[in-house]
This record gives structure tokens, C-alpha cells and sequence, in this order.
């Protein structure tokens, strides 16, 4: 018998506004799926602006905001918290009100995995294919060094930026993640900078510097795997081996090709792996060290994965926006 989609508890009003049709197809349903998801699994029934003031169904209104209801668990708030101490780095009103903020995914996956770095071994060790890792040192998220000019003396951050020890040794981890946004298209003249140069030299991380450093395609991943390289160097006084994890939604279809040329310059293509976000939570969800982090996990899903819950509203809104097309 053919599975349906059972009738939401909600309207199509309830949603609220909804995104220009000229936007991208996953980022406009992403935005979809989070406003049912403020709608129905929250049960905040009002939706916030734009800081232009265009109301937008997957923004939180103030209250709902200051209440925390962008974050799935205490962890993940409490990591909020505690990295806007740190100084500048997190957007305080994207995070606690923009339903598809990457920044608030970041928090919601990685309060409780940190608050728990024996869960976090096992899930890097399941997505990297790494048995051999052995213990998980530091975890910085939204990182960049606090004194620029001892590093690579620009503006790079990184979403997480770990310290991991294994057999051989100590290395680093640089994970970007992507829900629905884009690749940064800021280019700076990297074959020009003698840090980028001395670290190309030292490191032997890119097959061809020069060409990899003129790359636009490919600059955000360059400089975030460079400032992880440079970390290891300045912070430990040596060069070790860096690897760059991306992370990224599975209906982004624009994120694996872009890794896929930046992987191809590197000198040891090992030294890059990406993973779909669903693999990360599946892997987590397997890992969870008891009852409430599987509840989170799973929350997570439903949230950022179960588009279907959203599916029947999903249709009736394109009929309702473009009643000759058919999607």
C-alpha cells in the first residue's frame, strides 16, 4: 500500500512569508521546511523580519529569540553563550533568530558532541574512516587565532577548528559546515602574501601553490585548510598533518563539486574529506552515549533532514505561487 504524507496540524498561513521565487531551489525549501518547523515542532505561531524589514516565515520573532528557541539543546545554547565571550566571531541576532543560520546548526551540532569529546572521538572516527585516532584535544568553534599577524595576517575563520591525537601522532581537523549557504566569494591575492608562500613551502600541501592560490573557485577552502595548517605550526612548533572536513547539506548539490576541484590540488588528497550532513547525525545517532543524546540527534534530523513532514504544505505553497507549473 503506498505511504502518505498525513495532513499537517497547520495551515499554510501559519508559515508565514516565504522566499522570492528567484532564490535557489534548496535554500528556498530549507527556509520552507523551517518555518514548519517553527511552526508546528515549536509551536511559535508569529515569524520575524529581515534586519530590512521583509518578514520571513523562518525568522524567529524577538521573544521566541531571546528565549533560545533556535537552539535544539542546553549545550548548544550554553556553547553560544560562552563563544560570544570570546569576542567577535558569532552574528547574535542571525544566531538566536534565522531558522537556517549555519552559525545556529554549528551550535546545535556541536554544543552537545563537544560537551562530550568521547561521543565526538567515535563520530570523527566513523566519518573520516580513522580507527586510529585516539582522543580529541581541543574543539574551537567559529576559530581564528587571537593575534592574526603570527598566523596568515587575514580574516580567515573556520567553523571548527579541533586538535586530535592518534597513533602517529598529533594533527589537526578543520571542519566547514554548509547548510544553505554558499562557498565565501571574497578573493584576496594569496600567491601574493610570503606567509602563504613560507607555508606552501614548509607544508607541501598543494601540489601547485600557484595555481591553487590564484583558484577563486576554491579560496575559501584554501585559506580555511592553510589556518589550520599554520595553527599546528605556530601553536605546537611544528608542521603536522591538517585535515579539511566538509560538512554539507545533502540537497546542496553545489558544495561536492567545489571540493572535489580543491581536492584535486592537494598534494595528499587524503588530507580533504566531505561528508553529507545526513551520514554525520546517522554516525552521531549510532555513537549517542544514552537516551538524550539520541533524542538530540534525532531532533536534529527532523529539523534539518525530514523534509518529507513538510511535503504536503510544501505543494499545496507551489500551487498557491505558481499554479501552472508543475514541480
Amino acid at each position: 500500500m503506498l505511504e502518505t504524507t498525513p495532513p499537517s496540524p497547520v495551515s499554510l498561513s501559519a508559515l508565514g512569508d516565504q522566499p522570492r521565487l528567484s532564490e535557489p531551489r534548496h535554500a528556498r525549501r530549507a527556509r520552507f521546511h523551517q518555518s514548519w518547523y517553527r511552526a508546528v515542532q515549536l509551536g511559535v505561531p508569529g515569524w520575524g523580519k529581515t534586519p530590512m524589514g521583509r518578514p520571513l516565515g523562518s525568522i524567529l520573532p524577538v521573544a521566541a529569540a531571546a528565549a533560545g528557541r533556535n537552539f535544539t539543546s542546553p549545550e548548544a545554547k550554553a556553547m553560544f553563550v560562552k563563544r560570544r565571550t570570546l569576542g567577535w566571531g558569532v552574528d547574535p541576532v542571525r544566531m538566536t533568530s534565522h531558522m537556517t543560520s549555519s552559525q545556529a546548526l554549528l551550535m546545535n551540532l556541536f554544543g552537545p558532541l563537544a560537551d562530550d569529546q568521547g561521543w565526538l572521538l567515535e563520530v570523527l572516527r566513523g566519518v573520516l574512516t580513522r580507527p586510529d585516532l585516539t582522543e580529541v584535544l581541543d574543539v574551537a568553534v567559529e576559530f581564528a587565532p587571537p593575534k592574526r599577524s603570527q598566523y596568515l595576517g587575514d580574516m580567515t575563520r573556520v567553523d571548527v577548528f579541533m586538535k586530535l591525537a592518534a597513533e602517529g601522532g598529533i594533527e589537526g581537523l578543520v571542519l566547514e559546515l554548509k547548510y544553505t549557504d554558499r562557498f565565501s566569494s571574497r578573493r584576496l591575492p594569496l600567491s601574493e602574501s610570503p606567509r602563504y608562500c613560507d607555508l606552501a613551502e614548509s607544508t607541501h600541501l598543494w601540489k601547485s601553490p600557484d595555481h591553487t592560490f590564484t583558484d577563486g573557485s576554491v579560496s575559501q577552502l584554501v585559506r580555511c585548510h592553510a589556518l589550520g595548517a599554520r595553527t599546528l605550526q605556530v601553536d605546537l612548533g611544528a608542521t603536522l598533518p591538517a585535515t579539511l572536513l566538509l560538512v554539507h547539506h545533502p540537497l546542496d548539490l553545489g558544495a561536492g563539486p567545489v571540493f572535489d576541484a580543491y581536492r584535486r590540488q592537494l598534494a595528499n588528497p587524503k588530507l580533504a574529506t566531505r561528508v553529507d550532513l545526513e551520514r554525520f547525525l546517522q554516525t552521531a545517532l549510532a555513537w549517542a552515549p544514552g537516551i538524550e543524546q539520541a533524542r538530540g540527534i534525532r531532533e536534529l534530523q527532523l529539523r534539518y533532514l525530514r523534509q518529507e513532514e513538510s511535503e504536503a504544505l510544501w505543494h499545496e505553497h507551489l500551487a498557491a505561487t505558481h499554479p501552472t507549473k508543475r514541480r
